[in-house]
């Protein structure tokens, strides 16, 4: 089998596909005669259509699509390519397990964000580059020119052809390359979707530029780093003169449409356009709405329009966000017949269950209980009437909640829950039977809570079942520090059977309160 040497970088043996071994190999895998291809050759601009999609804002992209039969045998092109191109660990467009969220998450927390975007992209790849890259590769030259024949349009790649993509990358290796060095030579993080480019740092970026750093908002590229520019002109790419942006830590940070700054999240816009739309939906009906709102659904029904974009934000933020869940109950009520699941991961609903108690001395933790309510340990309320309870997600969104009922002697308490909306937390299920020694637990909780700390699991074993001053406990093996108290002590299916009194490295026990406790507790009290 051929061989070829990495593209523009260290010497490494890449495999060529046997399909591209020589002409007649080629085509028999194409299922492609001579005759079709001479026509392909001379006559296949007049195989494409050409049409314009919307982008937002007003404006629109041109796609230049292959007719039926050109796209299959592109289709078939594309997976070999994809074998020859190797991936660099920056790149996230048309990558396999990579998309807008890899990207976006690359940058999370970054105080600093410089957003680049390159004019003309895929029209800046010609057929000679394709063909030439190919060529280095050590692909038969005949080969070469029938794979570019066929995947490019006009003398150029065409955005709308299952190659494209694949193709643009390979171009983009050496290009990828250097912008890497940079990024580590300047202490940045770098990333690239496609012909949208991001470096993002800590400190400020200023070995970026050339001279001082630009103001937050858009900039013009001339006063780009002269490493930057020779990287850009040097690949055959220019930066687009509108669409250069520095964000500081006093801005709002985007990486490709997600924001960054706290976690990753949409623009409000973009949810209140959704609101907006559904708003319209439920006053004035489906069919006057969808005539209002023609500019917002494009080509499809507004039914399409909302669910895929609930369907994003819910590819960001999880399904168990209350922004999502809000959205979709509202979008199933419209929608009843084509409802979007509700139903979040294992890990998703546990995060939403199990909150933070500030009480102002100290942090404490709190969860949801099917059949409870509210419950944490009545010594992070000690001598409250009501207390802050917020969820890490939000943790400038707090929920001032009045102690319903507590128990010092057992160490339980009740919250009132009613101020927050049901979108907002799940409940967890109660063990139907009491952990055994040995058996393996988990406890959940908010150690020493400080803002961007989420939530703490921390496995062990029960190691013995002991009363204390007549209180049912459970001693565990792992330890339970403070902030942790009145957390969930979870069995192996995920099950509440427990509630955190104390421990930590100054205690001789890490001790929980039985659930059976809590359940005697609720039947005794109205």
């Amino acid at each position: 089998m051929p061989s070829a040497t990495r593209m523009f970088g260290t010497p490494k043996a890449i495999p060529i596909p046997p399909e591209f071994t020589d002409e007649p190999t080629l085509l028999r895998h194409l299922g492609l005669g001579q005759k079709e291809l001479k026509k392909i050759w001379w006559y296949r601009e007049g195989m494409y259509h050409r049409f314009a999609i919307a982008k937002g804002k007003g404006k629109s992209r041109i796609i230049t699509a292959p007719d039926k039969r050109l796209k299959i045998l592109q289709a078939k092109l594309a997976p070999l390519l994809d074998l020859i191109y190797q991936r660099r660990y920056p790149v996230h467009g048309f990558v396999k397990d990579r998309s807008v969220k890899t990207n976006a998450e690359a940058h999370g927390r970054r105080r600093h964000v410089v957003n680049l975007d390159l004019s003309d992209f895929f029209p800046s790849i010609t057929e000679n580059r394709v063909r030439g890259l190919l060529k280095s590769l050590g692909i038969d030259e005949r080969v070469a020119d029938i794979v570019a024949r066929i995947c490019c349009c006009n003398g150029q790649v065409p955005q709308g052809a299952p190659t494209s993509p694949v193709l643009s990358n390979m171009i983009c290796y050496r290009l990828d390359r250097e912008l890497l060095e940079i990024a580590k030579h300047t202490r940045a993080i770098y990333t690239r979707y496609a012909d949208d480019i991001t470096f993002s740092t800590y400190q400020p970026p200023s070995l970026l530029f050339k001279g001082q750093l630009p103001a937050a908002g858009r900039f013009l590229p001339n006063i780009l780093s002269p490493e930057l520019t020779m990287a850009f002109a040097g690949n055959g790419f220019t930066v687009h003169p509108d669409k250069a942006h520095y964000a500081d830590r006093n801005s709002r940070r985007i990486v490709t449409g997600v924001k960054v700054n706290a976690g990753l999240n949409v623009d409000r816009r973009y949810v209140r356009n959704i609101r907006a739309v559904m708003h319209s939906i439920e006053r004035v009906g489906l069919e006057d709405a969808q005539k209002r709102h023609d500019d917002a659904k494009g080509k499809g029904t507004l039914e399409v329009h909302l669910r895929g974009k609930i369907a994003y934000i819910a590819h960001l933020k999880g399904k168990s966000d209350p922004v999502v869940r809000s959205l979709a109950l509202r979008y199933n009520k419209s929608f009843p017949s084509h409802k979007i699941s509700l139903i979040p991961t294992a890990e998703e609903m546990l995060d939403r269950s199990v909150w933070v108690v500030d009480s102002s001395e100290n942090y404490g933790t709190a969860f949801f209980l099917k059949g409870a309510g509210l419950v944490t340990a009545a010594h992070c309320v000690v001598g409250l009437d009501e207390v802050e309870i917020l969820h890490p997600s939000k943790h400038t969104t707090t929920f001032m909640v009045k102690i319903l009922k507590r128990d010092e002697h057992r160490d339980l308490a009740i919250l009132d829950h009613s101020p927050i909306a049901e979108t907002e937390y799940f409940e967890l299920e109660p063990a139907a039977a009491n952990a055994g020694v040995r058996a393996p637990v988990t406890a959940f909780g908010y150690p020493d809570w400080a803002p961007g700390d989420r939530l703490n699991a921390r496995p062990g074993y029960v190691s013995v079942l002991t009363p204390k001053s007549g209180v049912q406990m459970i001693e565990v093996t792992q330890q339970l520090t403070q902030g942790m108290s009145g957390g969930p002590i979870l069995d192996a299916d995920g099950h509440v059977v427990g509630i955190i009194h104390k421990g930590g490295p100054g205690e001789g026990r890490q001790l929980a309160v039985n659930i059976s406790q809590l359940w005697q507790w609720l039947a005794a009290t109205p």
